[in-house]
């Protein structure tokens, strides 16, 4: 298999992983929200959270599962989770300004994505 079709191939991987960690997660909070009322900024919280933990653990996974340029691995998982997340959100019916906060989670998530993926490679 050729070298960078390698990166690619584990960041779609990593991707996958942390779309389904998101999913559980806010599976189980939609679940507690609907006994306990939260406010907006807890719920803003809970998906930024949700966001940098799963980027961050996708962009471990990729970078082990290639074993080379981490911190590439970690950018990908980190823009293409983004990218889904956005997507999604537009079709959900969310307007496509981006808001101060949009543009925060995704300067997180690539930083936090290039630091996990570096992370991973030395672990």
């Amino acid at each position: 298999m050729e070298k960078s079709s390698k990166i690619y191939i584990s960041a779609v991987g990593g991707v996958i992983r942390s779309i389904f960690i998101t999913l559980l997660v806010i599976l189980i909070f939609s679940f507690v929200s609907t006994k306990v009322s939260f406010s907006e900024g807890i719920t803003n919280m809970v998906i930024l959270v949700t966001t940098l933990l799963s980027v961050m653990y996708g962009s471990i996974y990729s970078s082990r599962k290639s074993g080379k340029k981490g911190w590439l691995n970690g950018l990908l998982v980190g823009l293409l989770y983004i990218a889904i997340f956005y997507i999604v959100s537009l079709i959900d019916g969310s307007s496509g300004n981006l808001q101060l906060r949009d543009i925060i989670r995704v300067i997180l998530a690539i930083i936090v994505g290039t630091l996990s993926g570096m992370l991973g490679i030395n672990i």
